[in-house]
């Protein structure tokens, strides 16, 4: 029995370290919430309402874009999106304001920023195909994932070459 009790204290210890951390943890930025917890109003980001690092007047802007003046995601400055890009803006955008996952991946010098997300292929080409005819005047995300030095020179997103979305 002792020796049955010391093969399984260490899958014991490894379960209980895990779970300190299931809960996950929000970025430290003054823009999230200081620790995840239940947010049942969220209805932009269902996905994060038992576990969120936002509230539901955080991401009141996810949920009325394009809108102007939306200093957050003001993803309009070419036009009216598609529905599905908006889909899929929206959905990294909820993403980056309310996954307790999001701060597993923190920018080393940037504490709002989050970097080095491991993407799955096919998310990152239904993205694309979803915002492929869209237009975007933000030539480099990783510089301007917001688009604020926007020229007016929009491009397809199929013919500008954009670089990663850091957050």
């Amino acid at each position: 029995m002792a020796t049955s009790w010391l093969l399984l204290a260490p899958l014991v210890a490894a379960a209980l370290i895990g779970c300190v951390d299931a809960e996950g943890a929000c970025l430290q930025d003054g823009k999230h919430k200081a620790a995840p917890s239940a947010e049942p109003r969220l209805t932009e980001c269902a996905l994060y309402a038992d576990n969120a690092c936002c509230t539901a007047d955080d991401i009141q802007d996810i949920a009325h874009v394009p809108a102007v003046g939306n200093k957050n995601a003001p993803w309009d400055h070419c036009g009216a999106l598609s529905t599905a890009c908006e889909s899929f803006l929206k959905r990294v955008s909820c993403f980056y304001r309310c996954s307790p996952d999001a701060a597993r991946w923190p920018h080393p010098r940037r504490r709002s920023y989050i970097q080095a997300v491991p993407l799955c292929h096919s998310f990152c080409r239904d993205w694309f195909d979803a915002c492929r005819m869209d237009l975007t005047c933000a030539r480099n995300w990783a510089r301007d994932p917001r688009g604020h030095n926007c020229t007016g020179n929009c491009v397809q997103y199929k013919a500008g070459r954009l670089r990663p979305l850091q957050v």
